[in-house]
């Protein structure tokens, strides 16, 4: 069984050979002694499944620069090393002067569910409901 060649689908055309990839069956045109053939489709495929894009090219990976989001649309920022930026700009004679910005952490909203939702907007009609009362009995 193992001394057994498969061969895969191939056929000439113009003088060229051309031969099915082993995993998905597109052509691809090879030379006259190849056996079988991979497309570069599946050989990407079969990389990304042994490691990740951000392995394999570490500058595609974000690096954090320990600064909050939105920090060069404030005012003033100071970081933990005490670099000052004012609207993203850093001021370098301004180092050092100022304590760094404590940022508060987002506050999380908590999901509604239909019900709720509903139930909110029944109370906002209502509400306008009773000033448009008030401004009709006046």
């Amino acid at each position: 069984m193992k001394n057994e060649k498969i061969e895969y689908i191939s056929f000439i055309e113009d003088g060229k050979r051309y031969m099915a990839c082993k995993h998905c069956s597109t052509y691809i045109e090879v030379g006259d002694d190849v056996v079988s053939t991979t497309c570069s489709r599946c050989t990407q495929v079969k990389c990304l499944n042994k490691l990740p894009i951000e392995e394999m090219m570490p500058s595609l990976k974000k690096k954090s620069t320990g600064r909050p989001p939105g920090w060069h649309f404030m005012n003033e920022f100071v970081d933990k090393d005490g670099n000052v930026f004012h609207k993203g700009k850093e001021q370098p004679k301004l180092k050092g002067t100022l304590k760094p910005t404590k940022v508060k952490p987002r506050k999380k909203k908590k999901k509604l569910t239909a019900d709720e939702k509903l139930q909110q907007d029944i109370n906002k009609w209502k509400k306008r409901k009773r000033v448009k009362r008030k401004q009709n009995n006046k």
